[in-house]
């Protein structure tokens, strides 16, 4: 029965890789980049903050993901 329902929510809402900006994610995306950057897995988290920046260029978590990677990528003197 499990089988059926996620198969028939699956046929609902199918992937596009032309979705429209979606807040939700992009704020997921850059959450997980900003978890990642301090944690030291820079290469995870850029890759998560890409995704952010596609789906909510200007969401302000999206911002701040962005301003922090900035930050790590400036050579601190």
């Amino acid at each position: 029965m499990l089988g059926i329902t996620l198969g028939i929510g699956a046929c609902a809402t199918p992937f596009s890789a032309e979705q429209p900006q979606s807040p939700l994610a992009a704020d997921i995306y850059a959450q997980l980049a900003l978890g990642y950057m301090h944690s030291g897995h820079l290469e995870l988290a850029h890759q998560r903050l890409l995704m952010a920046l596609e789906l909510g260029p200007n969401r302000p978590l999206t911002l701040k993901a962005a301003q922090d990677w900035q930050k790590q990528q400036t050579p601190q003197q």
